[in-house]
């Protein structure tokens, strides 16, 4: 299988070098690495060509800058446009990747025609590489090696898989791909529905990447308990959040599964942001007992703890 890395990329000096060399360092590389410049205002660029032509990659490396600025979710879905591998793995500029993590993830999809996705594990690190620990940490791997399949539900309840674990069949993205423009929705979130709703999203319990957090995160994760506990910070996550949803109801999903589970996700949440700007801890819980099977047990203490301290 012919294999491309896609990243799309804006203003990330600080951390693009080390990125990149995780991918050039990998024990099988990739034939093609689309790299997707959004008007960077530092020097990005200039260490991504600088990286290139140091390591004498001008045939397979391709930098591309947008004339004008596209935004995170239209870049990333030109950049995968411009894949031309059978499997495409995605990755983000401020990163790290296991050694074997292009290996790993492709032999899966060489042995499980049916996969259409598969993701990897990960864990959090921060500016200097060290682990993070935190309450709404992403799952942690077991290292079994073992895959599961995520469902479409899975997606919805705590969709805990950034681009950056993930690769796919190019030849089943680009038979539905989104027009550019079309959505908003991010390009990851969206790949795993999709992906889960034809039951061909697989995830390995194996770590081989480390999603690095830091103040300019584009998705604006968070781990630190002040900012996690912020009424109108998480306020405003949840009114984002609501939007992706409501993109999603635009004829995206493709099984009245996926539409099923989505009304649910929006019905939770919802209700979730109503409770939490009541600021009352009555309606807090009623809303997680309602909604039980969508709420994560630390989402409902975080929103207690934030109204108890009104």
């Amino acid at each position: 299988m012919k294999i491309s890395v896609c990243m799309g990329l804006y203003n990330g000096a600080k951390y693009i070098q080390q990125q990149l060399q995780t991918i050039y360092e990998q024990s099988v590389r990739p034939d093609e690495v689309i790299l997707c410049d959004d008007g960077s205002k530092d020097s990005t660029v200039e260490i991504v060509k600088s990286f290139i032509k140091s390591n004498n990659l001008q045939d397979s490396w391709k930098v591309y800058c947008n004339e004008v600025n596209k935004g995170y979710p239209d870049n990333f879905y030109y950049a995968m446009s411009l894949c031309g591998g059978d499997v495409v793995f995605l990755a983000d500029q401020d990163d790290l990747w296991h050694k074997d993590k292009i290996k790993v993830l492709s032999e899966h999809l060489e042995a499980n025609r049916d996969t259409k996705c598969v993701c990897c594990k990960f864990e959090l690190v921060d500016e200097a590489g060290a682990n993070i620990h935190t309450v709404m940490a992403p799952t942690t791997s077991g290292e079994s090696k073992a895959a599961r399949q995520v469902t479409i539900e899975d997606v919805f309840y705590k969709c805990e898989w950034p681009g950056m674990v993930m690769a796919y069949r190019n030849e089943w993205y680009k038979s539905w791909a989104p027009v550019e423009g079309e959505t908003k929705i991010p390009h990851d979130f969206l790949v795993c529905a999709r992906a889960s709703e034809e039951n061909g999203f697989v995830q390995l319990d194996e770590t081989l990447a480390y999603h690095r957090r830091h103040e300019n995160n584009t998705g604006g994760e968070e781990h630190r308990i002040s900012r996690l506990l912020n009424k109108e910070r998480k306020l405003k996550e949840i009114e984002d959040y609501l939007k992706i949803l409501e993109d999603f109801q635009k004829d995206v999903l493709a099984t009245e599964r996926g539409k099923n589970a989505l009304e649910d996700k929006l019905t939770s949440m919802q209700g979730r942001y109503e409770a939490l700007k009541s600021g009352k801890v009555i309606k807090v819980l009623g809303n997680a007992w309602r909604n039980r099977k969508q709420t994560r047990v630390a989402t409902v203490v975080c929103d207690v703890v934030i109204c108890k301290g009104e």
